[in-house]
C-alpha cells in the first residue's frame, strides 16, 4: 500500500509540474544577459542557436542605436524557424556598467506580451515576455512593445532577449532556443574637434525640418557641408558674405544622424545633428 502512495504522489508531482510548465506565460530573467541562464533551462532538445531560425532586435525609429534621454523608441524582436507554429521570448534592457535596469517598458500588445520581473544578484529586473499563445503564428512572429530611455545620460546599455521557437506539442522536448543582444550608445551632440577653430553649434538639435549653425563668423570663401553617415553631402555652401549663421532647410532629410563640418583657412570642425521627423 506505501508502494501505491508512492507511486501516485510521484505522478501526481510530475504532473503538476508538466501542467504548470504548459499554463506558464514568458519567464523573467531567461535572456542569457549576465547572471541569467536563457530559454534552455526548460527547453532542453537542443542548444542554444543550434537551430536554423534565428532571433533580432529592431526599431522603426532608434537610429543607428543610440538614444536621447527620455525619449520613447519602438521595440521589435522578431523570432524566425520555418516550420514552428509558435514562438515565444524574453526582453531586458540593463546598463552596460552595473547590469541593472535601463529606461523602462510599455506595453502595447496586451494580447502578446506582459511585463515581468525577476531578481538576479539581489537585484530586480524588469522583463517583457510573451503570453500564452501571443506568438501562434507559423514560421515567425515580431513582438512589438515600446521602451523609453533614462531620463539622464547613463552610458552605454544592451538589449538582450531570448526567444523559443516551439512545435506547440503541449511539452518542452523538440524546441529551439535563440538568443542576441544589441548595444545602444547615447546620442551625444557636442563637437569633435578636428582643428582649433572657433566654435560651432547646432540647434535645434534633435532637428525637424530645418537646423542653424551657429558660429562666431563664417568668413568669406570658408566652406560648411553637411553629409550622412555613409559619408554622403547632402548639402553644402561656400560663403560669399561673412554672417554668424546659416539655416539648412532638412525637410527632405531621412531620419538619422548627419555630419555637420565647417572649414576655414584649412581646418575643420564637426558636429553631428540628429534629424528627427
Amino acid at each position: 500500500m506505501k508502494k501505491i502512495y508512492i507511486i501516485i504522489l510521484f505522478f501526481s508531482v510530475t504532473f503538476l509540474a508538466i501542467a504548470d510548465i504548459l499554463n506558464e506565460d514568458g519567464k523573467a530573467a531567461r535572456t542569457g544577459a549576465p547572471g541569467e541562464f536563457d530559454c534552455t533551462g526548460c527547453h532542453t532538445s537542443f542548444a542554444v542557436n543550434a537551430g536554423p531560425g534565428s532571433i533580432s532586435i529592431t526599431s522603426p525609429n532608434l537610429t543607428n542605436w543610440q538614444y536621447i534621454p527620455g525619449q520613447t523608441y519602438q521595440i521589435d524582436v522578431t523570432v524566425a524557424h520555418t516550420g514552428k507554429p509558435l514562438f515565444g521570448f524574453g526582453f531586458e534592457s540593463l546598463r552596460t556598467s552595473n547590469n541593472t535596469n535601463a529606461g523602462a517598458f510599455a506595453i502595447t500588445n496586451n494580447t502578446e506580451t506582459q511585463l515581468k520581473s525577476a531578481t538576479v544578484s539581489g537585484t530586480p529586473r524588469s522583463n517583457v515576455v510573451h503570453k500564452q499563445n501571443g506568438g501562434l503564428t507559423n514560421d515567425a512572429h515580431t513582438f512589438s512593445f515600446n521602451w523609453t530611455a533614462p531620463s539622464t545620460n547613463i552610458g552605454n546599455i544592451r538589449f538582450w532577449t531570448a526567444g523559443n521557437a516551439s512545435d506547440n506539442q503541449g511539452d518542452t522536448l523538440g524546441d529551439y532556443v535563440y538568443k542576441t543582444s544589441q548595444l545602444v550608445t547615447p546620442f551625444v551632440t557636442g563637437i569633435n574637434e578636428v582643428d582649433e577653430i572657433s566654435y560651432l553649434s547646432v540647434s535645434p538639435n534633435p532637428a525637424g525640418n530645418h537646423f542653424e549653425l551657429r558660429t562666431i563668423n563664417f568668413n568669406k570663401g570658408d566652406l560648411v557641408w553637411v553629409s550622412d553617415i555613409h559619408g554622403k553631402i547632402v548639402f553644402s555652401k561656400e560663403m560669399e558674405l561673412s554672417t554668424n549663421i546659416i539655416r539648412v532647410n532638412s525637410s527632405a532629410y531621412s531620419n538619422g544622424v548627419y555630419m555637420v563640418s565647417y572649414r576655414s583657412g584649412g581646418k575643420t570642425k564637426s558636429s553631428k545633428v540628429l534629424v528627427v521627423k
